[in-house]
């Protein structure tokens, strides 16, 4: 789970350093890797809420591109 939280921390500071602008490949590829990380806590019943939080916050950088 710190490695999901690592990416989402990377790409706020990519962020704010950037003037809000964040690599969109780099957040479509972060969000991808959460969506995996939702399937498979889904499969083996593993907690969803923090890992739907992330992938929230991934969205709304993402947003913030557009």
């Amino acid at each position: 789970m710190n490695e999901y939280y690592r990416m989402v921390i990377e790409l706020f500071k990519d962020s704010l350093t950037n003037v809000n602008r964040v690599n969109p490949d780099e957040s479509l590829r972060v969000l991808i890797e959460i969506e995996k990380a939702i399937t498979t806590a889904k499969i083996t019943g593993q907690p969803l809420d923090e890992l739907y939080q992330l992938k929230a916050d991934v969205e709304l950088v993402r947003a913030l591109n557009e």
